[in-house]
């Protein structure tokens, strides 16, 4: 059964690296992984929450950072460590197509940058797209946004071949779920603490 998935994903692989890449894609698919992609969303965020939140923009904003810190501890300093699973960068035998520059870290399992961003991007969606900030109708397009936009940046991990589909798919697991526990504490308890004067 392990034997199974391995080769599905090595296949999945193949096919995301190799027979649908296109050099007019790597730039685009560079750009995805790079610092230059999560640092405009990032300045972004941190301007809406202060025109929504005034005084107590911090609160929303240390519950993203709490997120990111989270999704990123536990995929780089438990999951790698623990599974060691070598990343197709590294396979040879393989030729991977590699349009980035090498990864700085061997392990891939679970995705850092999965993880990361299918916990942060819907909640910043979450938090900086409320009607009015005070109702808990959210638009909830906002929301597939941040998911769609989280997929892209997993999907250019294997195209630029530094992660397997499985990396990807078990750190978007990750993510989600930290998302969903971010989710719930900003209702439960922060939200009205972000909007009392």
């Amino acid at each position: 059964m392990i034997q199974y998935f391995t080769n599905l994903d090595h296949q999945i692989f193949a096919l995301v690296n190799r027979e649908l890449s296109a050099s007019w894609l790597d730039p685009l698919m560079k750009f995805l992984s790079s610092k230059w992609m999560f640092i405009p969303i990032y300045v972004f965020a941190v301007i809406k929450m202060i025109q929504l939140y005034k005084q107590k923009f911090w609160i929303p904003l240390m519950l993203c950072l709490f997120a990111f810190g989270l999704a990123d501890s536990i995929s780089s300093r438990i999951f790698k460590p623990v599974f060691k699973r070598t990343r197709p960068a590294f396979y040879t035998e393989i030729n991977p197509r590699i349009p980035d520059k090498m990864p700085g870290s061997k392990y891939g399992f679970v995705s850092s940058h999965a993880a990361n961003t299918f916990a942060v991007y819907p909640l910043i969606a979450l938090i900086v797209f409320s009607v009015g900030a005070v109702k808990h109708n959210v638009k909830a397009r906002w929301i597939l946004v941040g998911y769609m936009m989280a997929f892209l940046v997993s999907y250019s991990r294997v195209y630029n071949g530094l992660h397997w589909p499985g990396d990807v798919f078990f750190g978007g697991i990750l993510g989600i779920l930290i998302g969903l526990l971010c989710r719930y504490v900003w209702y439960k308890w922060l939200l009205n603490k972000s909007i009392k004067s």
